[in-house]
């Protein structure tokens, strides 16, 4: 029995640290001005699969954006776009999808201008994703609860 609670504790230690250690990384990006956001459409898929992660710097400002970088904005309250800045223009940002065919509809102006992507990773979002579900938030809930009480259970244990 003990080689077995080893090796739980082990794997508790290294899920702890792992969790411990994202969420460290996750406030510092965040403290810095960096947004991670959920590529759910294909209008940039060869850049930015579905299912990828931006990295949105807030901090870049309007007035540096040329044309080329790909630039988040907001469209409506509930919805955001990345696409690529296609033409500066004196009364905004005229943008495009890499795999539209046409432009975007609607300038982006200082208002609803949210930043430029840094970097992003391929695939990560459907993680992210399911975890805006209620079944992903109460599946993070029970794994939470049970590592904390397991923990707690074996560390008691040893004393």
């Amino acid at each position: 029995m003990t080689k077995i609670r080893k090796i739980f504790n082990t794997l508790y230690e290294i899920i702890s640290t792992v969790i411990i250690t994202v969420g460290i990384i996750l406030a510092i990006v965040y403290l810095c001005g960096i947004r991670l956001y959920h590529v759910k459409s294909g209008s940039m898929r060869e850049l930015l699969p579905v299912g990828s992660v931006c990295f949105v710097n807030t901090y870049s400002k309007y007035e540096d954006i040329k044309a080329g970088d790909v630039i988040s904005f907001r469209v409506s309250n509930d919805m955001l776009v990345t696409h690529r800045a296609e033409k500066i223009t004196d009364n905004g940002i005229i943008t495009k999808g890499d795999s539209n065919i046409t432009e975007d509809p609607d300038l982006v102006t200082k208002e609803n201008y949210i930043g430029k992507t840094v970097f992003a990773i391929p695939y990560i979002g459907r993680i992210f994703g399911s975890l805006h579900t209620f079944k992903g938030l109460f599946m993070l809930g029970i794994i939470a609860v049970l590592l904390i009480i397991s923990g707690i259970f074996y560390k008691k244990k040893e004393e």
